[in-house]
């Protein structure tokens, strides 16, 4: 007696694509850790997907610039091209839709270019810019580095990361001397994380560019890393004139962007929101 035939098209979707699925798969295993690169066999264990065809798929996503290699670790990351996809689009849409409106404030305020980067890798990567309207003006763009050692959103990634995982960090890109103020002694570093993680502030003094001043503060929505840095960026000149105040409002502003993303998290000295200045626009 011949057994009945399963009907292959009862659970068959000619419109689905099955290695849109494996993609994704990989994607999302990469994007869950916290570190400066994943290995290979992490990420096949966290998809499921057997290890020949996720180096295919990782092969493949890397020679069209979405995932990069290190090629001292051989560790995989997402690539600034990742993020570049939809700027404001998921994974991060939550968190560009609760920060842009008081990035407008501070742009309204001082007159200097606002900028919210995440962790990639070994680096920060700026995935919302609000350029200053002067003529005279400093700004990051959409998918642009930032190195640890060297920018205020990239002191504030360093400063919550594990010892191991910032010295991890540290030897993929070494510590450049970008200006004659650049921090590139490790135990200078310590001591310079210190003071953010005491005053829940980052300051970039003409450290990766002449004439540059940076302020940033760290981003949290849990009580544990940072999951972007918010800065103000612009002239030496202007923004020493108002460093104290840009300082009070950065870390501020980032208060309230944690609190709104649910993270119960105190970083540093606070004030009340009334004592940040609403109307002041230096010229």
């Amino acid at each position: 007696m011949r057994k009945a035939r399963k009907n292959p098209k009862s659970s068959y979707d000619k419109n689905f694509v099955g290695v849109t699925q494996k993609i994704f798969a990989v994607l999302d295993a990469m994007s869950q850790q916290r570190k400066s690169g994943v290995p290979l066999e992490e990420i096949t264990e966290l998809s499921g997907i057997p290890k020949t065809t996720v180096h295919r798929l990782l092969y493949s996503m890397n020679k069209l610039g979405y995932v990069e290699q290190d090629p001292v670790t051989n560790l995989y990351s997402l690539a600034g091209k990742f993020f570049e996809l939809g700027k404001n689009a998921l994974p991060y849409q939550r968190l560009t839709a609760v920060a842009k409106p008081l990035m407008q404030r501070l742009l309204f305020t001082y007159g200097e270019s606002v900028n919210l980067a995440v962790p990639q890798g070994a680096t920060a990567i700026y995935i919302l810019v609000l350029e200053s309207p002067k003529p005279h003006r400093l700004a990051a763009w959409v998918g642009q580095l930032s190195l640890l050692h060297c920018t205020s959103v990239g002191k504030c990634i360093a400063a919550y990361l594990s010892k191991e995982e910032r010295q991890e960090a540290l030897a993929r890109y070494g510590m450049p001397a970008m200006t004659a103020s650049t921090i590139t002694s490790p135990e200078q570093l310590e001591e310079e994380l210190v003071r953010v993680r005491t005053e829940g502030v980052a300051l970039d003094n003409e450290e990766n560019a002449m004439g540059a001043i940076c302020v940033g503060a760290p981003i949290f929505a849990n009580d544990q890393q940072p999951i972007a840095a918010l800065s103000v960026s612009g002239p030496s000149i202007r923004m020493s004139q108002n460093l104290p105040t840009i300082k009070d409002a950065v870390r501020e502003v980032t208060h309230t962007i944690s609190f709104l993303l649910g993270s119960s998290r105190h970083t540093g000295p606070r004030q009340t929101a009334d004592s940040i200045p609403h109307d002041t626009y230096p010229v």
